[in-house]
């Protein structure tokens, strides 16, 4: 029994003492390429310099960051990032749970419009998803809550939310799902 172990120990030290031996502050080794006719054509860079393509300096000395009002440097006390508030819990005014963030709906211009709760169900199984304006929805970012002014019961009996690509599926099937007429063969 102790024969095989020390032969395995063996093993696995002559295996792996090569890879720990290897240094890893050095430069993986290039082989240089055959010169190109545009290699050819630039002049050789003064001894102990490298040849900069111009290109490249230029493009790197006029990269400028965006200017500091349009930078947010950290999240307000009072904010809520969309991957936090996506998956909170929403509560009724009497401290009730009544659903879930599923998504958030912005407009064209970026606004947000209104959040997607994802309602009923048993533990994340079925229930329906019900779309509410943001108006309609208090956010407190430093106790990372939501709230709403209606009652599970009421959004559970709310009419389910549509995205556009349910709309555009349920449009395609409406022409097939109609009876088709006999027509008469006279």
């Amino acid at each position: 029994m102790l024969k095989p172990l020390l032969l395995t120990a063996a093993l696995a030290a002559l295996v792996a003492g090569p890879v720990l031996a290897q240094d890893t502050t050095s430069q993986p080794v290039q082989t240089p390429l055959p010169p190109t006719a545009q290699d050819q054509a630039a002049p050789a860079a003064p001894s102990g310099e490298q040849a900069v393509p111009p290109a490249e300096t230029a493009t790197q000395e006029q990269v400028t960051p965006p200017p500091a009002e349009a930078i947010m440097p950290a999240e307000n006390v009072t904010d809520m990032r969309a991957d936090k508030l996506i998956g909170t819990s929403v509560y009724n005014t009497e401290g009730q749970e009544v659903g879930s963030v599923q998504d958030i709906v912005f407009d064209k211009d970026g606004k947000i419009v209104g959040v997607v709760l994802k309602v009923g169900g048993l533990l994340g199984i079925g229930g329906k998803s019900v779309g509410i304006k943001w108006d309609e929805v208090q956010v407190v970012p430093q106790e990372d809550l939501v709230k709403v002014n209606y009652s599970e019961d009421q959004l559970k009996i709310a009419p389910a939310f549509k995205t556009q690509d349910a709309l555009a599926a349920e449009q395609k099937l409406e022409p097939s799902q109609q009876p088709m007429t006999p027509t008469s063969t006279q």
